[in-house]
């Protein structure tokens, strides 16, 4: 891959296939990602509202915040951003909450199927060397035989 073709992966949006009603939401994250950092999220579909509703209430407090990150790791939501605010300004302490309180979310909330009932098991348990927080049922579809 030369150059050319290794700056257009990066800087072309990769929406997921499955990205179904949360696909604009989606299209506006990657588009927060600065030239050259990869315009893609890694994390399923289960945890694409809490993302995009994440997001929105980003955007509500700084419009031009640029997203750095957003992916699964060691089971839970990371969402790495830049900001203009000062990092112990109130609206900066504000967003920090945001993306406390999604990826509190995520760590009861199946990564899969998005589903976070209570009673429904979800959990974040290691399969193969990796964490991953699922629900029950698709754990045992994921990982049984």
């Amino acid at each position: 891959m030369n150059k050319e073709e290794r700056e257009a992966v990066l800087n072309t949006p990769h929406l997921p296939s499955d990205a179904g009603e949360y696909a604009d939401g989606l299209m506006d994250m990657m588009n927060r990602i600065p030239l050259g950092w990869g315009r893609w999220i890694s994390c399923g579909s289960g945890w694409y509202k809490i993302i995009t509703e994440a997001n929105e209430q980003l955007k509500f407090i700084d419009p031009d915040y640029e997203i750095h990150q957003v992916k699964e790791k060691y089971g839970t939501l990371r969402y790495y951003i830049g900001s203009k605010f000062d990092y112990e300004s109130i609206e900066s302490k504000v967003m920090k909450t945001i993306i406390d309180y999604a990826e509190y979310l995520s760590e009861h909330t199946c990564e899969e199927c998005g589903t976070a009932e209570w009673g429904t098991e979800v959990e974040t348990r290691a399969t193969h060397g990796w964490l991953s927080t699922n629900c029950k049922q698709c754990y045992d579809k994921r990982y049984s035989g």
